[in-house]
């Protein structure tokens, strides 16, 4: 059999029958694949997988490679033509009937045309992904790099995503360590674990190189990955990570339908919400430049240091910042004056002063409109979008993420060091919440498709119970079990209303400090600092249960982690610092990983319970931290809604009970209580 390291290029129907052949005989089967994008549509829309050309498809075991080009445009390099510059001198010379020189052409490479020899014969999609249909169908591993990816590309091919088991090399090298001490991506991982070196930027645009350039290319990715997951494997034994590995293998075809699927988006509201937040932003500007007595570049931190933060006979506010940015962290750290332009002013930063200064809610205001406009409304319908590029406006195309009235959101299973997703394309993360009105606008844009309803589920309190369930404290346990309110009980005991019930038991979960409590619940710093070390005696088995945590982790040698339920490592070397504020840092983050990143644990076990248990007809299209978006047919509503209420709180390792509050709608931002 041909070794992994001499890779066969397949284009003949006797090749590929050759290669399906030895292929079926592999323990685990390694898949890569190139894109183009479908013609006419933007050239970024070879990363959409429902719509893009896999026009190379690489597969390896663990002895034998092979590369199937369907449609490389290309066969040999020939040469470059570079254009000609535009210069009134070039004009002039060519009006005279003169020659242009070798300075009159571009060297800029992204201008040349690129000539290539006629492509050589290949076979098509239709008859390759038939030949290795069997393949994907069947039981062998399906090992992959950022698998989410290549599983939805070929999906399109083979009526569906490509059935388990599955092994991503990209989220395996993630679970062994998530640190950012080294990338994730091809290049970093097979170097780090199998000593390859992969060649990268050949894929960005494969329509720009040879024939034989792709086949290489496409070749080296498929073996770096197979000998990754090699060598991969046995670590995953080591640190017993077999448990979070299986489950993160579990959400990936569910990610990968639900990308592929998208979520319907009322098209009609969106222009509308663009018209409005227009209108607010050019209202919200006039405010800031009333308020401030002149107009101003809005982008300029340091003219809104001097206007916050300036002494009044200066023309500022004379307001006492309390961030410092990181540099002037930094300058404190050194010993060194800081002045107001070491303080932030950041939307967190500027946060304390809101409703207490008109030029903060001002400039705040103007901020979160910004951030509508740019995150939602212009991603979404594409377009010309104008970015800042090393300091100057500039107006770039973008292709609409919208495509024919649906989003196809990407979900990072990678995304958080606590193991929560992350989203893009669009983020649909830090939408705002669905209490405040243009949370609820935003969210109103996602629709049931016609004759369909939503199912949108969300958790109850899901990091308190983690909380209570971790620590047993027995007035959480007891209060949960009652289907009491545990904000209520707590501000109760503690003597104040359940907004600061909810802010104290919520600023143990995330460290957040007393400056940020304090300003929650509108009471001074000290008063905050008094009523943390009141709810650490009152409630001491969640301060016990800190402890032990960050003892744990620190008694890991040679470097500390911290563990979630499913075994989820989360590694905190500064918990060794010499740094006092690295190792408080690091505290934090142990607690709040045990408690946030097992919440996303939980939320992930859900995710597939409802993928298996929702009836066939229906269809989790959306996850957002603790909710899940299902889609289902109108007159299976009921029969949906409880498979989902089972499926998320039907987990049983919990010493207190879940809850899942469900509601069907017709669209998103309704079904929130």
């Amino acid at each position: 059999m041909t070794s992994l390291d001499a890779p066969v290029t397949v284009t003949t129907p006797a090749h590929l029958e050759s290669a399906v052949r030895k292929l079926r005989a592999g323990e685990f089967l390694a898949f890569d694949v190139e894109t183009l994008p479908t013609p006419g549509l933007h050239s970024e829309t070879r990363g959409d997988t429902w719509r893009n050309n896999v026009t190379w498809i690489s597969l390896a075991t663990e002895s034998y490679s092979c590369v199937i080009p369907m449609g490389h445009p290309n066969g040999e390099f020939v040469e470059a033509i570079y254009p000609l510059r535009k210069s009134a001198d070039l004009t002039a010379r060519l009006a005279r009937g003169l020659q242009p020189r070798k300075s009159d052409y571009s060297t800029n490479p992204k201008q040349a045309r690129l000539v290539f020899t006629e492509a050589p014969d290949q076979l098509t999609r239709t008859e390759v992904f038939t030949a290795l249909k069997p393949l994907f169908t069947g039981e062998m591993l399906k090992v992959g790099h950022n698998l989410a990816f290549d599983l939805g590309a070929v999906a399109k091919y083979l009526d569906g995503v490509p059935a388990g088991p599955y092994a991503d090399t990209m989220i395996a090298a993630f679970l062994i360590d998530s640190s950012k001490g080294y990338g994730f991506g091809l290049k970093d991982v097979a170097k780090k674990y199998a000593g390859v070196d992969v060649i990268k930027g050949v894929g960005a645009e494969i329509e720009k190189h040879a024939f034989e350039e792709v086949a290489k290319y496409s070749a080296l990715d498929v073996i770096a990955t197979a000998k990754a997951w090699m060598a991969i494997a046995p670590i995953l034994d080591r640190d017993n990570l077999r448990k979070v590995f299986g489950l993160e293998m579990d959400v990936l075809p569910v990610v990968t339908q639900m990308r592929l699927t998208g979520t319907v988006v009322d098209t009609v509201r969106l222009e509308e919400l663009r018209e409005r937040l227009e209108i607010d932003i050019e209202e919200a500007k006039s405010a800031i430049f009333a308020l401030a007595g002149e107009t101003f570049n809005l982008n300029s931190t340091a003219k809104k240091q001097q206007l916050l933060y300036g002494r009044k006979a200066d023309g500022g506010r004379a307001l006492i910042p309390t961030t410092l940015t990181p540099g002037g962290k930094t300058k404190k750290r050194e010993g060194k004056t800081i002045t107001i332009a070491d303080y932030s002013v950041s939307a967190d930063a500027l946060a304390v002063f809101r409703d207490t200064d008109r030029l903060v809610d001002a400039i705040m205001t103007h901020a979160d409109l910004a951030k509508l406009h740019s995150t939602y409304v212009l991603p979404y319908l594409g377009g010309i979008v104008t970015r800042e590029v090393a300091g100057r406006k500039r107006d770039i195309s973008r292709p609409a993420l919208l495509d024919h009235g649906r989003l196809h959101t990407d979900f990072n299973q990678i995304g958080a060091a606590t193991g929560r997703f992350s989203s893009r394309n669009p983020n649909l993360q830090n939408v705002p919440n669905p209490r405040t009105e243009y949370g609820r606008l935003i969210r109103n844009l996602f629709v049931a498709p016609e004759g369909q309803s939503l199912v949108v589920a969300d958790y109850s309190q899901i990091e308190p119970r983690m909380i209570a369930s971790f620590s047993r404290d027995p007035v959480m346990l007891e209060t949960y079990k009652q289907g009491g309110d545990i904000y209520t009980a707590i501000g109760d005991i503690m003597q104040v209303d359940r907004k600061a019930g909810k802010v104290l038991v919520l600023s143990i979960a995330y460290g957040v400090g007393p400056d940020n409590i304090a300003h929650q619940i509108g009471c001074s710093t000290n008063e905050a600092e008094a009523l943390l070390r009141e709810f650490e005696s009152k409630f001491s088995n969640i301060n016990k249960l800190k402890g032990i945590t960050i003892r744990t982790a620190m008694d890991k040698i040679p470097v500390p982690f911290v563990s979630t339920v499913t075994g989820r490592r989360r590694y905190l070397p500064d918990l060794n610092s010499k740094i006092w504020w690295q190792v408080e840092k690091a505290k934090r983050q142990a607690f709040n990983t045990l408690i946030q990143g097992s919440a996303a644990d939980v939320m992930k076990i859900a995710l597939v319970r409802a993928a298996q248990m929702i009836p066939p007809e229906a269809e989790v299209v959306l996850t957002i931290h603790d909710e899940l978006v299902t889609v289902t047919p109108r007159g299976m509503e009921d029969e949906t809604a409880e498979c989902v209420r089972e499926a998320m709180e039907g987990i049983a390792f919990m010493r207190v009970p879940l809850v899942a509050d469900v509601t069907v709608t017709e669209r998103w931002g309704e079904g929130h209580k």
